[in-house]
Protein backbone atom coordinates (compact mmCIF):
# COMPACT_ATOMS: atom_id res chain seq x y z
CA UNK A 1 0.00 0.00 0.00
CA UNK A 2 2.92 2.34 0.66
CA UNK A 3 4.17 1.92 -2.91
CA UNK A 4 0.68 2.48 -4.29
CA UNK A 5 0.35 5.54 -2.06
CA UNK A 6 3.65 6.96 -3.31
CA UNK A 7 2.68 6.53 -6.95
CA UNK A 8 -1.08 7.06 -6.83
CA UNK A 9 -3.17 9.93 -8.10
CA UNK A 10 -5.01 12.29 -5.76
CA UNK A 11 -8.26 10.37 -6.20
CA UNK A 12 -6.60 7.07 -5.38
CA UNK A 13 -4.95 8.62 -2.33
CA UNK A 14 -8.31 9.88 -1.07
CA UNK A 15 -9.78 6.40 -1.62
CA UNK A 16 -6.88 4.83 0.29
CA UNK A 17 -7.21 7.31 3.15
CA UNK A 18 -10.87 6.40 3.47
CA UNK A 19 -10.86 2.64 2.89
CA UNK A 20 -7.37 1.34 3.81
CA UNK A 21 -8.59 0.16 7.22
CA UNK A 22 -11.44 -1.82 5.71
CA UNK A 23 -9.18 -3.30 3.03
CA UNK A 24 -6.68 -4.36 5.71
CA UNK A 25 -9.40 -5.85 7.92
CA UNK A 26 -10.97 -7.74 5.01
CA UNK A 27 -7.54 -9.04 3.97
CA UNK A 28 -6.97 -10.34 7.51
CA UNK A 29 -10.46 -11.89 7.47
CA UNK A 30 -9.62 -13.75 4.26
CA UNK A 31 -6.27 -14.86 5.69
CA UNK A 32 -7.90 -16.14 8.91
CA UNK A 33 -10.77 -18.03 7.28
CA UNK A 34 -8.65 -19.08 4.31
CA UNK A 35 -6.00 -20.56 6.60
CA UNK A 36 -8.74 -22.57 8.30
CA UNK A 37 -10.10 -23.71 4.93
CA UNK A 38 -6.72 -25.12 3.91
CA UNK A 39 -6.29 -26.90 7.24
CA UNK A 40 -3.61 -24.62 8.70
CA UNK A 41 -5.17 -22.02 11.05
CA UNK A 42 -2.85 -19.04 11.19
CA UNK A 43 -2.57 -19.23 14.98
CA UNK A 44 -0.76 -22.59 14.74
CA UNK A 45 2.61 -21.00 14.06
CA UNK A 46 2.32 -18.87 17.21
CA UNK A 47 0.87 -21.64 19.38
CA UNK A 48 3.67 -24.02 18.41
CA UNK A 49 6.17 -21.58 19.92
CA UNK A 50 4.51 -22.09 23.32
CA UNK A 51 3.53 -25.77 23.24
CA UNK A 52 5.60 -28.94 23.38
CA UNK A 53 6.05 -30.46 19.89
CA UNK A 54 4.47 -33.70 21.10
CA UNK A 55 1.12 -31.87 21.27
CA UNK A 56 1.25 -30.22 17.83
CA UNK A 57 -0.91 -32.88 16.20
CA UNK A 58 -3.25 -33.52 19.12
CA UNK A 59 -6.93 -33.00 18.19
CA UNK A 60 -7.49 -30.65 21.15
CA UNK A 61 -4.52 -28.49 20.13
CA UNK A 62 -5.71 -28.26 16.54
CA UNK A 63 -9.34 -27.63 17.54
CA UNK A 64 -8.19 -24.87 19.92
CA UNK A 65 -6.33 -23.17 17.09
CA UNK A 66 -9.34 -23.42 14.81
CA UNK A 67 -11.47 -21.76 17.49
CA UNK A 68 -8.96 -18.98 18.13
CA UNK A 69 -8.38 -18.36 14.42
CA UNK A 70 -12.15 -18.24 13.92
CA UNK A 71 -12.47 -15.69 16.72
CA UNK A 72 -9.82 -13.51 15.05
CA UNK A 73 -11.47 -13.91 11.64
CA UNK A 74 -14.79 -12.83 13.11
CA UNK A 75 -13.16 -9.87 14.88
CA UNK A 76 -11.51 -8.71 11.64
CA UNK A 77 -14.81 -9.09 9.78
CA UNK A 78 -16.75 -7.07 12.38
CA UNK A 79 -14.05 -4.37 12.29
CA UNK A 80 -14.29 -4.21 8.48
CA UNK A 81 -18.09 -4.03 8.51
CA UNK A 82 -18.10 -1.35 11.22
CA UNK A 83 -15.55 0.73 9.34
CA UNK A 84 -17.41 0.32 6.05
CA UNK A 85 -20.66 1.36 7.71
CA UNK A 86 -18.98 4.50 9.03
CA UNK A 87 -17.47 5.28 5.64
CA UNK A 88 -20.28 4.31 3.28
CA UNK A 89 -23.46 4.92 5.28
CA UNK A 90 -22.51 7.60 7.80
CA UNK A 91 -19.93 9.23 5.48
CA UNK A 92 -17.72 9.71 8.52
CA UNK A 93 -14.58 7.55 8.67
CA UNK A 94 -13.73 9.03 12.07
CA UNK A 95 -17.05 8.20 13.69
CA UNK A 96 -16.28 7.33 17.30
CA UNK A 97 -18.43 4.17 17.21
CA UNK A 98 -17.68 2.68 13.80
CA UNK A 99 -14.12 3.94 13.47
CA UNK A 100 -12.93 3.37 17.02
CA UNK A 101 -15.07 1.80 19.74
CA UNK A 102 -16.47 -1.22 17.89
CA UNK A 103 -13.13 -1.97 16.25
CA UNK A 104 -11.20 -1.75 19.52
CA UNK A 105 -13.77 -3.86 21.36
CA UNK A 106 -13.66 -6.73 18.87
CA UNK A 107 -9.85 -6.80 18.88
CA UNK A 108 -9.76 -6.79 22.69
CA UNK A 109 -12.38 -9.57 22.69
CA UNK A 110 -10.25 -11.66 20.29
CA UNK A 111 -7.15 -11.03 22.40
CA UNK A 112 -8.96 -12.08 25.57
CA UNK A 113 -10.43 -15.17 23.89
CA UNK A 114 -6.91 -16.12 22.73
CA UNK A 115 -5.77 -16.21 26.36
CA UNK A 116 -8.96 -17.60 27.92
CA UNK A 117 -9.90 -20.46 25.62
CA UNK A 118 -6.63 -22.46 25.91
CA UNK A 119 -6.96 -22.21 29.71
CA UNK A 120 -10.44 -23.73 29.43
CA UNK A 121 -9.18 -26.55 27.19
CA UNK A 122 -6.24 -27.33 29.51
CA UNK A 123 -8.48 -27.32 32.59
CA UNK A 124 -11.00 -29.65 30.97
CA UNK A 125 -8.22 -32.01 29.85
CA UNK A 126 -6.82 -32.09 33.39
CA UNK A 127 -10.29 -32.72 34.83
CA UNK A 128 -10.17 -29.54 36.88
CA UNK A 129 -12.42 -26.52 37.00
CA UNK A 130 -12.28 -24.39 33.87
CA UNK A 131 -12.19 -20.61 34.00
CA UNK A 132 -15.72 -19.24 33.85
CA UNK A 133 -17.15 -16.93 31.24
CA UNK A 134 -16.88 -14.12 33.76
CA UNK A 135 -13.10 -14.20 33.39
CA UNK A 136 -13.56 -13.91 29.63
CA UNK A 137 -15.93 -10.95 29.91
CA UNK A 138 -14.19 -9.04 32.72
CA UNK A 139 -11.74 -7.09 30.51
CA UNK A 140 -14.57 -6.14 28.15
CA UNK A 141 -16.71 -4.93 31.04
CA UNK A 142 -13.74 -2.92 32.27
CA UNK A 143 -13.56 -1.20 28.88
CA UNK A 144 -17.06 0.21 29.29
CA UNK A 145 -15.75 2.88 31.68
CA UNK A 146 -13.15 4.38 29.29
CA UNK A 147 -15.63 4.02 26.43
CA UNK A 148 -18.15 5.99 28.48
CA UNK A 149 -15.54 8.66 29.12
CA UNK A 150 -14.71 8.79 25.39
CA UNK A 151 -18.41 9.22 24.60
CA UNK A 152 -18.63 12.09 27.11
CA UNK A 153 -15.60 13.77 25.57
CA UNK A 154 -16.18 13.15 21.85
CA UNK A 155 -19.93 12.66 21.41
CA UNK A 156 -21.63 15.17 23.71
CA UNK A 157 -24.94 14.71 21.90
CA UNK A 158 -25.38 11.42 23.76
CA UNK A 159 -23.81 12.38 27.11
CA UNK A 160 -26.38 10.20 28.87
CA UNK A 161 -24.99 7.14 27.07
CA UNK A 162 -21.50 7.99 28.32
CA UNK A 163 -22.79 8.17 31.88
CA UNK A 164 -24.73 4.91 31.43
CA UNK A 165 -21.64 3.14 30.06
CA UNK A 166 -19.51 4.32 32.98
CA UNK A 167 -22.10 3.10 35.49
CA UNK A 168 -22.69 -0.17 33.65
CA UNK A 169 -18.94 -0.79 33.35
CA UNK A 170 -18.41 -0.28 37.07
CA UNK A 171 -21.37 -2.40 38.11
CA UNK A 172 -20.69 -5.17 35.60
CA UNK A 173 -17.01 -5.32 36.53
CA UNK A 174 -17.92 -5.67 40.20
CA UNK A 175 -20.52 -8.36 39.44
CA UNK A 176 -18.15 -10.32 37.21
CA UNK A 177 -15.37 -10.16 39.80
CA UNK A 178 -17.76 -11.44 42.45
CA UNK A 179 -19.01 -14.29 40.26
CA UNK A 180 -15.46 -15.25 39.27
CA UNK A 181 -14.15 -15.16 42.82
CA UNK A 182 -11.88 -12.16 42.28
CA UNK A 183 -11.65 -9.97 45.36
CA UNK A 184 -11.72 -6.18 45.01
CA UNK A 185 -9.64 -5.72 48.14
CA UNK A 186 -10.39 -4.93 51.80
Amino acid sequence: MAVVGALASEGTLRWLETYAGEVASLTLTVIAFGSMAVGMPFTLQYAREQVDPSLWHAPAFLRTNYMITGAWGLAFLVAAVAGAYGDLVLHNPNNIWTGWIIQILVIVAALRFTVWYPQVVRARAAGGPAPGRASLMLPLAGLLVPIGIAVLVFDVNVWWLGVALILAGGLLTKALRSSDGVNDGP
